[in-house]
């Protein structure tokens, strides 16, 4: 019994620098333009449904970006997102400590982690309403094809009306 407890404690061991390396191998850099026909973006997030549609708000940057320049490091992913001539820069930190994004009607908390060669980013939405104070839970996953020509976001968000996610799709080009 003692054996087969040492045994897998040092298995354990063993796999947990490869897990490291797995997310640290996935790398999001590069710049990226949404594809809107792939994409599942719900009605009342800047218009059109479905399968595609949407200029509007949505996910953590506050607006369903046209194009992604990402830049990444060992300790944190920068997102410029542009819609338009409006511009948004986001730096999470990937050491698991807070990131907070100040917003027009509130303040968003979040913090990211690996999941595989998946990047999370999950948080808190605090806003100021014309009916009061409001707290959205929201989380994202990032994840890249095989051949890494392919990011998808998908992004939950609970909302008082219940939880709403939206699937982004952006083809890298350069």
């Amino acid at each position: 019994m003692q054996r087969t407890v040492i045994l897998a404690a040092i298995l354990a061991l063993i796999g947990a620098p490869a897990a490291f390396v797995s997310a640290q191998g996935t790398d999001f850099s590069g710049t990226w333009q949404l594809d809107r026909d792939a994409s599942d973006i719900p009605e009342g997030r800047g218009g059109g449904g479905g399968g595609g549609g949407g200029r509007g708000r949505g996910g953590f940057g506050a607006m369903t970006a046209e194009t992604l320049m990402i830049s990444q490091s060992e300790a944190s992913v920068t997102i410029e997102q542009s819609q338009g001539n409006r511009s948004q820069r986001v730096e999470y930190a990937l050491d698991g400590t807070e990131t907070t994004i100040e917003q027009g009607r509130g303040t968003l908390t979040v913090t990211a982690s690996w999941d595989g060669g998946t990047l999370v980013t999950s948080g808190t939405q605090e806003m100021e309403t014309p009916r009061g104070n409001v707290s959205l839970e929201l989380t994202e996953l990032r994840t890249l094809s095989a051949d890494g020509q392919t990011l998808v976001i998908e992004s939950t968000r609970g909302t008082p009306r219940g939880e709403r996610t939206m699937t982004l799709v952006y083809r890298r080009t350069l």
